[in-house]
């Protein structure tokens, strides 16, 4: 009997990729998207879990907010935040409980719930930072995830991600931004590449590797919380760099730093996902090198039959 799965959040990067990963493995794949069903109404999410009775969930779904969104009242922001992050989770596990209690959960949680730290890897046990509603949502949305492991025994988890990158990110993500324009610039193009910094250090891992990640800790003999991250840190300069090469360019014929496009201190986390390694035996299928270079040559093909 197929195994089935209800992904929420099926139309972002991860929730692509996952659909695709446990299709390849014979699930019955759900996918609730913005819109599909109001995760803040219990009864909605009851009668979800009610009828398809899945084997497992992921809450996938995120709600961003940038200085460029219409939205920038601070209560609305957190109530936004608190209600995908928070509210949903709760809706969704109560509903596990009643109605299907030895189906699996995995929560998306992120880095950025950790204080950023340039001097040591990041553990499942870091502190905490509470610097913004993201963060402050995430972690409620983990904090639940803990009650209803120790409460009410449900097989619920959190995976704590680092950046995690493929084709499928949108013109808003850095790593788009850079590959979309290598793709397309030529050698004798005066086009600009316009960034905020070159400094930056980033823990950058491949996004199908990280949602092979959420599926063997939901595969695991007891549900806990992990990081998912390569331990690496590399910089944007090194993105560029890679990326500009991997074209047979020079990057510093096409980029200008504009710190005045940053609209946010971006601090650096990374993060150690030896307790995922040794657990579940994942690791990565690429390095951060090759992962760019990928990127770039799905922009190109992407680009060549638009």
């Amino acid at each position: 009997m197929k195994k089935v799965a209800v992904i929420i959040g099926s139309g972002g990067q991860d929730g692509t990729l996952l659909t695709r990963k446990l299709k390849s493995l014979n699930y019955e794949v759900i996918g609730i998207k913005r819109g599909d069903i109001d995760l803040l109404n219990i009864e909605d999410v009851s009668e979800l879990i009610h009828s398809k009775q899945p084997d497992e969930v992921y809450h996938l779904a995120a709600y961003h907010h940038s200085s460029e969104d219409s939205v920038n009242n601070e209560v609305e922001i957190f109530k936004r935040s608190i209600d995908v992050h928070a509210i949903s989770v709760n809706n969704l596990l109560d509903a596990i409980d009643k109605h299907k209690n030895n189906c699996r959960f995995f929560y998306a949680s992120s880095c950025l719930i950790f204080e950023g730290s340039d001097k040591k890897l990041l553990t499942e046990n870091s502190p905490y930072s509470f610097e913004n509603f993201y963060a402050i949502s995430k972690i409620s949305g983990g904090s639940l995830i803990k009650y209803y492991r120790d409460n009410k025994k449900i097989f619920a988890c959190s995976g704590f991600l680092f950046n995690h990158e493929s084709s499928l990110r949108t013109e808003n993500y850095l790593s788009k931004k850079i590959t979309s324009f290598v793709a397309q610039v030529n050698k004798s193009s005066k086009q600009k590449l316009i960034l905020g910094s070159l400094d930056m250090k980033v823990d950058w891992g491949y996004a199908p590797d990280y949602v092979d990640a959420f599926w063997r800790i939901l595969q695991n003999s007891s549900p806990d919380d992990y990081i998912v991250a390569t331990g690496v840190k590399n910089s944007v300069k090194d993105f560029v760099k890679t990326a500009f090469e991997h074209v047979n360019l020079d990057y510093r014929d096409y980029v200008i730093v504009d710190p005045s496009i940053l609209n946010r201190i971006n601090h650096t986390r990374i993060g150690s996902a030896e307790k995922l390694m040794k657990n579940t035996g994942w690791k990565p299928s690429i390095d951060f090198f090759e992962m760019v270079r990928v990127l770039v040559d799905k922009e190109i093909e992407s680009f060549k039959s638009s």
